[in-house]
C-alpha cells in the first residue's frame, strides 16, 4: 500500500488537467496513487483523461459540478476508504516541480514536524515563474479578511523556507489522514472559495499546525480573478461572511457587522465610480444569501457578466510618459499597480518612492529592477504621480486633493472624483445602519465542531 493519495479536481480545463497529471506522474517518487475528480466537464476532459492515462490514475466523474470544495470532497471520501497515511490536494491548472510531492512527504515524516497537520507548497504564477502567487496566509480577526503572504513578490532568500500560518491554498497541500478523520473533510457547502481557509482554521483550532514549505514548488495558472463575470465576487463575499458568522462569539458580531458592511460599501462605491453595476448586484445577492444561510452553487442570476469598462488607471496616466508611485508598504498592492500600468504602457518610466518606509528600498530594488526606486518623494521629476493608500475611500474628505490609488487599482484623480469622494462617509453610514439590522437580526448561524465558543 502506498502512503499518499493525491486528489486532483477538474472542471472544463482539458488541456490544463492533462498537463497537470503528466507533471505529477513525472515527479520524483512512486509512493502515491492519483485520483482525478471530474466535475461533470463538458469539454471532453474525462474522456481525454481515460484515454491518455488509463490505469495510471483512478478517474471519478461527478454527475454535476460540485465546485472545488465538493470535487475535492468526492476524492477525499474515496481515499478515506483506503489505508493512506497522507492525502494531497491539487488544482487542475498547476504544474509541479519534480520534488514538490516528495518534499511535502519528507516534511511530514520528520519527527520535528509531528505537530503539523497540513503543509502547502510555494506557489508561483505560471506566467511569471519566479513571482509568488501564494505562500500561506493569515485570517485577520480585526478586519475580518484573509491576507495572503508574500503575494506578487519575486522569490528570494528573504522569504522563509518554512512559514506557519492559518491556511494554505488547496491548489497544492498535503494533510495527515488521521487528522482529517478527526477534523473532517472540506466544507463542501462553500462550493468554492474560503473552503481551504476554513479547513486550515479547523486544523489549527483542533491543535494541528498549518504551514508552507518552500522546497515544494508548483506553478499555478490561476485566472479566476480576471474572469469576465462576477463569479469570484459572489462566492468570496458569501462564504467570507458565513465563515465569520460561524466562528465569532455573539458579542463580536456587532463589530464584525460594522466592519464588513463598511468594507462592502467601499467596494460598492468604488465599482460604481468605474461603472461596474453588475458587481454591485452580485454583492447584494451574496450578502442576502449569506444572511439567510444559502450555500452550494449560486442560484441562476447571481453570477453576472462584467461589461468592458475604461481602465481608470490608464485614464489617470493618459498623456504621461513617466509616473511616480508613492509606496505605502503594501507590497501586493504595489505589484498590482505596476502590473496594471505595464499592460497599457509597457515602456512607461515608473518610479517608486519609498520615503514613507525607506527601510524597504533594497527589497523594492530587488523586486522591481525595471523601476527607479528613490527614497525621497520628488514628483516634480515625473510627468505624473499616484499616492498609494489603504483604500481611496478611507481618505478624509480634506485629503482628496491629489491623485490616489489603492491596492485594488481604484484611483481618484479628477475634480469630479473628489466631489464624488466627499459624499462617501454620509452615504456609507446610512448603508451600514440599514444592512446591519438585517445581518444581526436575521443571520442563519451554523456552528462547526472546532469553532470558538
Amino acid at each position: 500500500m502506498k502512503d499518499i493519495g493525491i486528489v486532483i479536481c477538474n472542471f472544463n480545463k482539458k488541456e490544463y488537467i492533462l498537463n497537470c497529471v503528466q507533471s505529477v506522474l513525472n515527479a520524483k517518487g512512486d509512493n502515491y496513487d492519483v485520483f482525478v475528480v471530474d466535475n461533470a466537464s463538458t469539454d471532453g476532459s474525462a474522456e481525454a483523461l481515460a484515454e491518455q492515462f488509463g490505469h495510471k490514475i483512478t478517474l471519478l466523474v461527478n454527475e454535476e459540478n460540485l465546485g472545488g470544495a465538493g470535487g475535492f470532497d468526492t476524492g477525499l471520501e474515496e481515499v478515506l476508504k483506503r489505508d493512506y497515511k497522507y492525502y494531497m490536494l491539487m488544482d487542475n491548472d498547476i504544474l509541479v516541480d519534480e520534488n514538490a510531492i516528495v518534499s511535502l512527504y519528507d516534511f511530514l515524516e520528520d519527527e520535528k514536524h509531528k505537530d503539523v497537520g497540513m503543509v502547502g507548497s510555494k506557489v508561483y504564477f505560471m506566467d511569471e515563474p519566479d513571482v509568488i502567487w501564494g505562500y500561506g496566509g493569515k485570517i485577520d480577526f480585526k478586519d475580518y479578511v484573509q491576507k495572503d503572504q508574500f503575494k506578487n513578490m519575486k522569490d528570494s532568500d528573504a522569504i522563509p523556507e518554512t512559514f506557519y500560518c492559518d491556511y494554505v491554498a488547496a491548489c497544492s497541500l498535503m494533510v495527515r489522514a488521521d487528522v482529517v478523520k478527526k477534523v473532517g473533510i472540506m466544507p463542501k457547502e462553500n462550493f468554492i472559495y474560503w473552503d481551504d481557509m476554513e479547513w486550515g482554521y479547523r486544523f489549527n483550532e483542533a491543535g494541528y499546525k498549518v504551514c508552507v514549505y518552500g522546497k515544494s514548488k508548483i506553478w499555478h495558472k490561476a485566472g479566476g480573478r480576471n474572469a469576465g463575470n462576477t463569479f469570484i465576487h459572489y462566492y468570496m463575499w458569501r462564504n467570507r461572511i458565513r465563515f465569520f458568522l460561524k466562528v465569532l462569539k455573539p458579542e463580536q458580531r456587532e463589530h464584525f457587522a460594522d466592519t464588513i458592511l463598511t468594507e462592502m460599501f467601499r467596494m460598492i462605491y468604488s465599482v460604481n465610480l468605474k461603472g461596474e453595476n453588475n458587481i454591485i448586484k452580485t454583492l447584494m445577492y451574496a450578502f442576502d444569501d449569506a444572511v439567510h444561510g444559502v450555500t452550494g452553487k449560486a442560484k441562476e442570476g447571481r453570477i453576472l457578466n462584467r461589461p468592458q469598462v475604461p481602465n481608470r488607471v490608464e485614464m489617470a496616466c493618459a498623456g504621461k510618459k513617466s509616473m511616480l508611485i508613492r509606496y505605502n508598504g503594501h507590497m501586493e498592492g504595489l505589484g498590482n499597480v505596476i502590473q496594471n500600468i505595464r499592460k497599457f504602457a509597457p515602456d512607461m518610466k515608473i518610479g517608486v518612492s519609498c520615503d514613507r518606509c525607506p527601510e524597504t528600498a533594497t527589497l523594492l530594488m530587488e523586486q522591481y529592477p525595471n523601476c527607479e526606486v528613490i527614497t525621497e518623494y520628488k514628483p516634480e521629476h515625473y510627468d505624473g504621480h499616484l499616492i498609494m493608500c489603504d483604500h481611496i475611500f478611507k481618505l478624509a474628505a480634506t485629503d482628496a486633493t491629489d491623485s490616489y490609488i489603492d491596492p485594488w487599482c481604484n484611483v481618484i484623480y479628477s475634480e469630479d472624483d473628489f466631489v464624488y469622494a466627499k459624499s462617501f462617509a454620509q452615504t456609507r453610514d446610512l448603508f451600514v445602519m440599514c444592512k446591519k439590522i438585517l445581518l444581526l437580526d436575521n443571520a442563519v448561524i451554523i456552528k462547526h465542531p472546532f469553532d470558538r465558543e
